[in-house]
């Protein structure tokens, strides 16, 4: 029997889509808070929600709903980073991070992109951009 530690690591394809990986038919895991980031970000109706025993522990993304507006403007940028923000709160809530710091910048008439930057207890840092570009959303981890 195995057991895992961590989370499962989800990585971006080429075509913008994720996927899990295996290694000797064994998946590969991550340590960092990648997974869960994303996760929180991206869950706006996570299937983790029907097994988690408390309310605290569901994840319930405003991100999504909020980009099906399809408008790139001010109050998009500035919803979107507030969405984010809430999303990740219970990081530092259960002592998971020391910081994180969101901002957005709209960077065409079709696109807005905001900048997730994450402090570990340790002193890790994670910096992910998601890209919302003509209706398509998008993360890049850089760090």
């Amino acid at each position: 029997m195995t057991i895992y530690t961590g989370d499962i690591l989800i990585t971006e394809l080429d075509d913008g889509q994720f996927d899990i990986k295996f290694a000797n038919g064994q998946l590969l895991m991550t340590n960092g808070l990648e997974t869960m980031s994303l996760l929180a970000v991206f869950g706006e109706d996570w299937w983790g929600n029907g097994i988690v025993r408390t309310e605290s522990e569901k994840m319930k993304s405003e991100v999504p709903g909020i980009i099906r507006r399809n408008v790139v403007s001010d109050k998009t940028k500035n919803d979107v980073t507030k969405a984010i923000e809430k999303t990740q709160k219970f990081m530092i809530r259960d002592k998971i991070a020391k910081s994180v710091k969101v901002t957005g910048e709209i960077f065409s008439a079709f696109g807005i992109q905001w900048l997730i930057e994450i402090a570990s207890l340790d002193d890790d840092k994670l910096r992910y951009f998601l890209n919302w570009d003509r209706g398509s959303l998008t993360a890049s981890i850089i760090a």
